[in-house]
């Protein structure tokens, strides 16, 4: 079972580390970080032999932030544009974003 856990920063209430945790062991994590109106995830890594923790993860991520009042999610990973392709995000310069509702309805496994 993948346990997807939410781990806080003390010294920053902005940012916090979402841990993908499978079997006891942590496999990936991505950071979600509030700015002012948004929500955005600039750092995402997880084990190559399991890529579908990237979904589960960003999905966490951005649940958290709509349980915050957040409505807009951004994703800046250029380690994982693939799957950023193949959900609910929409690219304009460079930055992947969409509202937040929409890409918890998304997923990377449709064609």
């Amino acid at each position: 079972m993948i346990f997807f856990k939410p781990c806080y920063n003390d010294e920053n209430k902005n940012e916090i580390i979402f841990e993908a945790i499978e079997n006891e062991i942590v496999s990936g994590k991505c950071r979600l970080i509030f700015d002012e109106n948004k929500a955005v995830v600039d750092f995402l890594s997880y084990s190559e032999d399991k890529p579908y923790l990237v979904e589960g993860l960003l999905k966490s991520a951005f649940n958290y932030a709509a349980l915050k009042n957040y409505y807009m999610g951004y994703c800046v990973c250029d380690n994982i544009i693939p799957f950023l392709e193949k959900m609910n995000f929409i690219k304009a310069d460079g930055v992947y974003y969409n509202d937040i509702p929409s890409i918890l309805q998304g997923n990377c496994c449709k064609k």
